[in-house]
């Protein structure tokens, strides 16, 4: 089951567990130290859409994108890039959310 975006654009997960965006932009380190503590992923790129990873697919999905991952300004696309968000819920579950361009 993939994630639900809401109408106040907050995401619920296959859990039935709502996530909602922070300020705070993932780095390498943040995105690192939140997969190897439990944190799903969320990506979403033309034509998928949004999809859900945990546990080892959320690893996996965060090797994937690593490397053309974007921590400051996003420079014109010539691959894909992606810029990631951490999400909270309201009993402090992390998720990260990759948004792609390509």
């Amino acid at each position: 089951m993939e994630p639900d975006e809401l109408p106040d654009k907050s995401l619920r997960g296959p859990d039935g567990t709502v996530y909602r965006r922070t300020p705070q932009r993932v780095t390498r380190r943040v995105a690192r130290d939140a997969v190897d503590a439990g944190a799903a992923v969320v990506t979403d790129i033309w034509p998928d859409g949004l999809r859900w990873f945990d546990g080892d697919d959320a690893r996996n999905a965060w090797k994937a994108i690593q490397p053309a991952l974007v921590t400051g300004r996003r420079p014109d696309p010539h691959d894909v890039q992606w810029v990631g968000h951490v999400w909270t819920s309201d009993d402090g579950r992390l998720l990260l959310r990759f948004d792609g361009q390509h």
